[in-house]
């Protein structure tokens, strides 16, 4: 009968297995003790925009480093975030646990030619942690879990409409909600605006089928386990 037993764990366990594995995927970087789980950008549409995120070592270097998640075109914006239309730019995001550091790529408009590559203004990057918790407050005041962050990005104000150098732009994934929601916040902390729309939650979907695939599975190894027992004490 422990026989038994142990197998019936054995198999929970490997079911519940791709459920955990699935949820620490994601990097994690904890900001005034709060959490925050990013889920990375795919970066091949960007490397597809010009050769030169291959060809220039610098860049190529960026894209491989693990700490870069996110990305954003900025336009004809110049390395100081005013409008530029002789340029195309380019953000690149990387956050690890000592910050967030975004770098500003500049190309000719064709994309073809690197103009140049700058970092963020450093005293605009130190308010990451100003913004990470008044985004994420955002959803804690309304007694809601702020789940998985899909991008953070500063951006040129003039780019996304406000009367501002520059904005913070926040995308989280509120999976219990099937909600996506975009914060834009000043530097200071102040939420600008915010946008949400209800999507299909494709990480819900895979769990549920994980759990129901655990469930069935289980009560297979019960029902075996108690005709077994029945029939040993006849």
């Amino acid at each position: 009968m422990k026989t038994h037993a142990v197998i019936a764990l054995a198999l929970i366990l490997l079911i519940a297995l791709p459920v955990i594995a699935q949820d620490s995927d994601y990097p994690i970087v904890v900001v005034n003790y709060r959490e925050l789980r990013f889920a990375p950008e795919d970066l091949t549409a960007l490397n597809a925009m010009s050769p030169q995120f291959t060809s220039n070592q610098a860049l190529s270097e960026l894209l491989a480093d693990n700490d870069t998640l996110f990305w954003e075109p900025l336009g004809g914006s110049d390395q100081d975030f005013s409008e530029n239309s002789s340029v195309s730019s380019f953000a690149v995001v990387q956050i690890n646990q000592t910050g967030f550091y975004e770098t500003i790529i500049g190309f000719s408009p064709d994309n073809q030619t690197l103009e140049w590559i700058v970092s963020l203004n450093s005293s605009v990057s130190a308010n990451f942690s100003t913004i990470a918790i008044a985004a994420t407050d955002f959803f804690v005041d309304d007694g809601r879990y702020w789940g998985l962050c899909e991008e953070v990005v500063v951006l040129p104000g003039h780019l996304v409409g406000f009367d501002v150098d520059y904005v913070w732009k926040l995308a989280f994934h509120l999976a219990a909600e099937s909600e996506r929601w975009t914060l834009f916040l000043e530097s200071s902390g102040f939420i600008l605006d915010t946008q949400h729309s209800q999507i299909p939650c494709q990480t819900c979907y895979d769990y549920s089928l994980l759990i129901a695939g655990a469930a069935i599975v289980t009560a297979i190894v019960v029902f075996a386990l108690a005709i077994v027992w029945t029939r040993r004490h006849r």
